[in-house]
């Protein structure tokens, strides 16, 4: 009975704010995408999972409450839901998360209509559906909308080893309205009395395509679409970003096209809940902004290096992971309102995989660095609901920092960094899904995120 309740507590507790799911691609550049449920400050993000053996730890299933049916291919867990975040306010409803397993408990479809209130948008229901078909295969589609403004659908499809495991292939679609856009100026010490509000309606396309050179190297090309337009926000408390930055460009909206080619080495034991090995991506991208005549481009690269080591008999995972990504070309403002790099194509940190004491876009510029180090230790290995289900504690900390074009890039790595210490409480449902909560503090104050997939 016990690890019942801590189920339910942990479900309830990682499971249910309104978040934006802008979670770092593990074949190329981050795919910016809506704010949807499952997550909580609104953006996407998402990798496609390699199944791990499973322990069995078989419990009988007449021990759970008749009110939550244990059927050998369907759970469902009503559960009520409730978040809060510094961008967005408070978040409370409930929602109905109904996950379809094999007989060995592997999660297979997971299927979440959600019912939300909000102060800012009120009303909002989402409806989010998970896949996983095989091994290497997942699907999602996701759809939103609340009585003001926010709103949006989000669909994608991702395969590791198409073609008898020789390819990889990717599709991701999305359009959405996101009201709590936030915008502090550029550079590393920008303070709060600078921030705007401002709604972000975009429509996103992307296409990956690659070769498993070896069990461990992959070569990958990304094409993307990304439309871009600009409007008032919904908080009236804070400035309208038309006249507080109406010269930064992007603010005049944007129709961005890039051509990117990624590196991947890539030894973990699992794609979507890594316990050991290496990941390290290189990825280069030419990107153009057609919205106007004329001479308007730009080069995107980064690298994400991060480290898995168990000890203490695999109950412990020791994560580091180093992040720089940079911006060059044509970088600045050149007399027109639609030249140089939208703000919203730099560099950029803050949000639930970088720095986690702040919201998402906290800091710009032309480059930037963050390291993450995080212990996650199992406190709790148990079978729930007829699913391997495993609790993790997670202290951690983010250092990082960016800087202009003017910076020198060994000092992105020395001067004036952030430091934001925290905790996380994961929920593993093996083999394939990982819900979260970390709760960090920076200079800005406390922050929480809670959603889908680890961080890195």
């Amino acid at each position: 009975m016990l690890t019942y309740w801590i189920g339910i507590f942990a479900l309830q507790a990682l499971l249910v704010a309104p978040i934006s799911i802008w979670a770092e691609e593990p074949y190329g550049p981050s795919n910016e995408s809506s704010p949807v449920v499952l997550n909580q400050e609104k953006e996407h993000r998402g990798g496609v999972p390699a199944k791990d053996p499973l322990e069995d730890l078989s419990h009988p299933t007449d021990d759970l409450p008749k009110s939550l049916p244990a059927k050998p291919a369907m759970t469902i867990i009503p559960l009520p839901a409730f978040g809060t975040n510094r961008n967005e306010g408070a978040w409370y409803g409930g929602l109905l998360p109904m996950l379809t397993t094999t007989t060995d408990g592997d999660v297979k479809q997971l299927f979440v209509p959600q019912y939300l209130y909000n102060d800012h948008v009120g009303h909002y229901g989402s409806l989010n559906y998970f896949a996983y078909p095989s091994n290497t295969e997942q699907y999602r589609a996701l759809l939103w909308a609340a009585e003001k403004l926010d709103q949006g659908v989000d669909l994608g499809y991702k395969n590791i080893a198409a073609g008898g495991g020789r390819f990889i292939f990717a599709v991701d679609l999305s359009t959405f309205k996101n009201p709590f856009a936030r915008f502090f100026g550029f550079g590393s010490r920008r303070p709060e009395r600078e921030e705007v509000n401002y709604t972000s309606r975009e429509f996103a396309a992307k296409l990956t395509a690659g070769i498993n050179l070896t069990e461990n190297v992959a070569v990958m090309w990304i094409e993307r679409y990304r439309d871009v337009r600009i409007d008032d926000g919904i908080l009236g408390s804070l400035p309208r970003i038309s006249s507080k930055y109406a010269s930064v460009p992007g603010v005049q909206g944007a129709q961005i096209i890039g051509h990117g080619l990624a590196l991947r080495y890539d030894t973990r034991d699992s794609q979507l809940l890594p316990s050991a090995g290496t990941y390290v991506n290189l990825w280069t991208e030419f990107v153009q902004n057609v919205q106007e005549r004329g001479a308007n481009n730009w080069g995107h690269v980064a690298v994400d290096a991060r480290h898995f080591l168990p000890h203490a008999s695999g109950q412990m995972v020791f994560v580091s992971r180093m992040l720089v990504t940079g911006v060059f070309g044509q970088i600045e403002n050149q007399g027109s309102l639609t030249k140089g790099v939208p703000f919203y194509e730099q560099s950029t940190l803050g949000g639930e995989d970088t720095l986690r004491a702040f919201g998402r876009g906290r800091f710009i510029g032309s480059w930037a660095s963050v390291l993450n180090l995080e212990e996650r230790v199992t406190v709790l290995n148990e079978r729930l609901f007829g699913m391997d289900t495993c609790l993790q504690v997670a202290p951690f900390l983010d250092v990082g920092r960016v800087g202009r074009s003017t910076v020198k890039f060994q000092n992105l790595l020395g001067n004036n960094l952030e430091y934001n210490p925290g905790v996380g409480f994961r929920l593993l449902v093996k083999p394939t899904v990982v819900g979260r909560a970390d709760i960090a503090y920076g200079r800005d104050g406390a922050n929480v995120f809670v959603g889908l997939d680890y961080p890195f």
